[in-house]
Formats: structure tokens, sequence, C-alpha cells
């Protein structure tokens, strides 16, 4: 008995130690709370994104607000702290639910808000989401080009690896598609001919590729060289010794006389052995031109290196 008592006295005397200081505190946060209350009122807006959950073998098929708005009133301090929270995403679990078309309503518990703040509105209330399979197939690849070779060329043709390409998404999005057709390609830009991996225009489609991009072979072909440069000097990059059989060679290129005067000290041949160790090896030569400047040929186009 004498030990409950003792316990009950030492509550009572956790409770009233500074009994003075703790009432001040008490007091100011009282005070303080009823300041940002009684506060003039501001309204801002919100951003929360959405997320659409849905079975693997269905998808949406329109396009669905990728955010909300929140339209919310309060004091400022606490609607401050409200906008620099980072949201996680309002996420709509369909889940097992088969191809249709279906309503969802968003109300103004979505988002979590403290106490004086409102929620005011919600932009969209609602959005009507549209249910279909998922299909897979392969299309054709149609390639856009855009501009005119540099002077002297000719565009001979574009070879694509592969010709086709997978796409996946909703079933009628899918159906609709017949042929995807590359983002520009401005041969105006081109010096040589290149090999790249090509962008797909497939953003207004509504669907996705599934799998590798395709890569495309620009290639251009001389109309005629008009300077001959002989004895060009070769550079073979490489940290160990060289021994070159050919030490120059001769450059058939198009271009304007003031061109070449004016950048002649840019033309120079070389043969990149970097990632070679010692050996013997047969190399292209590759040739730096300024940019007006058009190669048209190289002889010998491939030299006979020895590194030791």
């Amino acid at each position: 008995m004498n030990g409950g008592r003792v316990g009950f006295q030492k509550i009572l005397h956790g409770m009233t130690d500074n009994l003075g200081a703790k009432l001040v505190s008490v007091v100011i946060a009282v005070v303080l709370w009823g300041v940002v209350l009684g506060s003039r009122n501001v309204e801002v807006t919100k951003e929360v994104p959405v997320e659409v959950m849905t079975s693997p073998d269905v998808v949406p098929s329109n396009d669905i607000p990728e955010r909300l708005l929140f339209r919310l009133s309060g004091p400022k301090a606490f609607l401050r702290t409200i906008l620099d929270r980072r949201e996680d995403p309002i996420r709509i679990n369909l889940t097992g639910v088969k191809p249709s078309v279906l309503t969802y309503r968003f109300f103004s518990d979505s988002i979590r808000v403290p106490i004086g703040v409102k929620v005011l509105s919600v932009n969209p209330a609602s959005v009507q989401i549209k249910l279909e399979y998922l299909k897979r197939k392969d299309v054709p690849v149609h390639v856009e080009t855009r501009g005119a070779p540099p002077e002297g060329f000719r565009l001979a043709g574009v070879q694509l690896k592969p010709e086709v390409v997978r796409i996946k998404g909703p079933e009628s999005r899918v159906d609709a598609v017949t042929e995807i057709s590359t983002k520009p390609i401005d041969l105006s830009e081109l010096k040589r001919s290149v090999e790249k991996e090509l962008s797909l225009d497939i953003m207004k489609l509504g669907v996705q590729v599934d799998g590798p991009l395709p890569k495309g072979f620009i290639q251009l072909d001389p109309v005629s060289a008009n300077f001959k440069l002989k004895n060009v000097d070769i550079r073979v990059l490489s940290p160990y010794k060289v021994r070159i059989e050919e030490k120059s060679v001769t450059i058939l290129v198009r271009g304007s006389h003031q061109e070449l005067d004016a950048h002649l000290d840019q033309i120079f041949a070389s043969v990149d052995l970097r990632s070679k160790s010692k050996g013997r090896y047969l190399e292209e030569v590759h040739v730096n031109l300024p940019a007006k400047v058009g190669l048209v040929k190289v002889i010998p186009d491939h030299v006979m290196v020895t590194l030791y």
C-alpha cells in the first residue's frame, strides 16, 4: 500500500516539477496555434501524380491525366508545408478488371491536409478509363529525310536493319498502326555515309516499342572530285613504335578552292591503333577534312602497319 502511495507521489511530483515553465510553454503553443489559425487564408494549387495499375495483359487505351490539381485554402504556413511536401501517386487500382469502360472519381480526401486547410476543388473530379487487351505486332519502318546532301554528294539509299519493329499497346491502337516513320534525318549535316540508330516518331500513336530500335545505313555517294591532294602524311595513333609500309596517301575531294586554302592545315590522314596490341594490321585510313569539303576517295584506302 505504501509502495503505491510512493509511486503516485513520484508521478505527481513529475507533473508539478517546473510547473511554471510547463504552463508557459503550453500557453505559447496555444497562442501560436491560434495566431496561425486566425491568420488570413490564402489559396494555392497542389499537383499530385496519378498512377493506373492494371493486370499485365490489360492496358488503358485512352489518354489519362498524369496529375490532379487540388485547390487548397488555409493559413500560409500550413500551405507552404503542403507545397514543399513530395506526394506519393494517387493509385487507381484496376488489377483484375477486364476490358471495359469505367469512370473513376476523386474526392477531397484523396490528399492529406492538416486541420485548418480545406480542399476547395479537385480537377479533374473524375476520369473515364477505357481498358483493352495488350497486343504486340511487327510493323514496317519508313525513313524520313529532310534537306539535301552536301555539295558533291547524292543520297544513294538507306538500308534498315531490321526493316520492321515490334510495337505493343492497346489492341485498337496497335491495329491502327500500319507503318512507323523515323524522326527526320537531316542529310545536310552528313559528311559521309554513316550507320546510326534511328529514333521513331510514335508519340501520337499511343504505342510503345517492344524491342531494339532499328539501325539505318545512310549511303552518300560522291558525284565527282574537283581536287587531288597528293602526299598527305598518315598519322598512326598508338603507344607503341610503328612501322608503316605506305607513309602517305592521295586524297580526292570536292570543295571550293577558298575553303581548301583556308583550312589546309586541318587536312590529314590517320590510322587509329590505340586499342591494338603489338602485331601487324591492315587498317582503314581515315581522313580529317574541313566541314564544307567532301571526301570522294582515298588512295590507298587501307595500309599495313606493324606495332612493336
